[in-house]
């Protein structure tokens, strides 16, 4: 048991401890181009979240240690210094040597297998990470990420007095697939959380004008080929015309509507009307109050399950804080909807009581009333 602990436990540790000059330095440069990336990212129309920001600094700080850990000669080791020890040391660059003959890996003790899982396990994270953060990753992709980047490590190297060998391509290699293969099952587990870390479209909420009668007409016919319903459209899938729709205040007076404001969820990156939402202020008609809320929203079929829902919430309870609202109503079919209660919850949302759905709005007779305190 002891030489299973020297070998597994405390030489591993030793290995991290000599990564750490690689951690501090992705660190720092992680810092400091951090601006630099948020500007790139937002001239994109794109955002980076805090918890994807959070993994992308765990990945930098890897590939810190793993630099030096994997690209400096067998003697740099700065742990001596912890003793009060001068390190001993040779030339930076020297001549390594090379093995070609794979399967020597397998030949040896307990050493050589700690070394063999060792090669496996510490490039899992390349597949696991790359996978997690950019969108597009395929085990393609992750074959070539292992098989490059071990290839390069291999051959420096060569250059610093240590050794290529094949073996350690194929163990590498493997290892980040294996990674890959981990996030694809954490994918399938729980794929809301996963689509969590990667980068997120801007959106913004814009009043509709006549620039927008294209991209809402065929928001329009997208919405009825799905059979979606409209709900905070402001009666859109009623009106002939762009011009009648975009006749919000007079269809309101003409009707004895309730006054609200409708807004066009926009997609910076590429201009495309992703979303509408509807808001009602206060004070809400008894019947508004009782089965429709403050707020209304419809989020086009092909732009479903990407957060955007969540996103045109935030942006509209954002409005309703700026126009003096202290807490809004929002309402949703008891069975009907599980996205839009999803989407209630996760902007704070409190249900405060179920009522039966007299006029008919959804399809499970029951309606089910948030409140959200701003």
């Amino acid at each position: 048991m002891r030489v299973l602990y020297s070998i597994f436990v405390e030489d591993t540790l030793r290995y991290i401890i000599r990564m750490f000059p690689g951690f501090l330095l992705a660190a720092l440069m992680f810092l400091a181009l951090r601006p630099w990336r948020v500007r790139r990212l937002a001239g994109q129309g794109l955002s980076s979240s805090l918890l994807r920001e959070a993994a992308l600094f765990l990945f930098w700080l890897l590939c810190g240690g793993m630099a030096v850990l994997t690209l400096t000669p067998g003697w740099f080791d700065w742990l001596p210094l912890l003793q009060g020890l001068k390190p001993v040391h040779g030339p930076f660059f020297s001549r390594g040597s090379w093995n070609l003959v794979p399967g020597r890996c397998f030949e040896g003790g307990l050493w050589q297998s700690y070394m063999l899982l060792g090669n496996i396990i510490m490039f899992v994270p390349f597949g696991f990470f790359s996978a997690l953060l950019w969108r597009g990753y395929t085990w393609k992709r992750a074959f070539l990420t292992g098989l490059g980047i071990t290839a390069f490590i291999e051959c420096w190297q060569l250059c610093v007095g240590r050794a290529f060998d094949i073996d350690d391509i194929i163990l590498n290699t493997l290892g980040v697939f294996c990674g890959y293969l981990l996030w694809q099952g954490l994918r399938r587990l729980v794929p809301r959380f996963v689509r969590r870390f990667h980068v997120m479209d801007i959106l913004e909420l814009v009043e509709p004008t006549m620039e927008h009668k294209d991209q809402v007409m065929d928001f329009k016919a997208e919405m009825l080929e799905c059979g979606s319903d409209f709900e905070g459209c402001s009666g859109l899938e009623n009106t002939e015309t762009y011009e009648e729709w975009l006749d919000f205040r007079g269809r309101e007076k003409r009707k004895g509507w309730l006054p609200s404001h409708t807004y066009l969820t926009i997609r910076r990156s590429d201009s495309r009307v992703v979303g509408i939402i509807n808001y009602r202020p206060s004070p809400l008609s008894e019947f508004v109050f009782q089965y429709g809320g403050h707020i209304g929203y419809s989020i086009r079929p092909s732009e479903r399950r990407k957060g955007y829902a969540k996103e045109q919430l935030r942006l509209t309870l954002e409005k309703c804080r700026a126009a003096g609202e202290e807490r809004v109503l929002l309402t949703c079919d008891h069975q009907g909807n599980p996205g839009s209660e999803k989407t209630i919850l996760a902007n704070g949302g409190v249900l405060e009581n179920e009522v039966e759905d007299t006029p008919g709005l959804g399809n499970s007779g029951r309606i089910r009333r948030y409140w959200i305190t701003l």
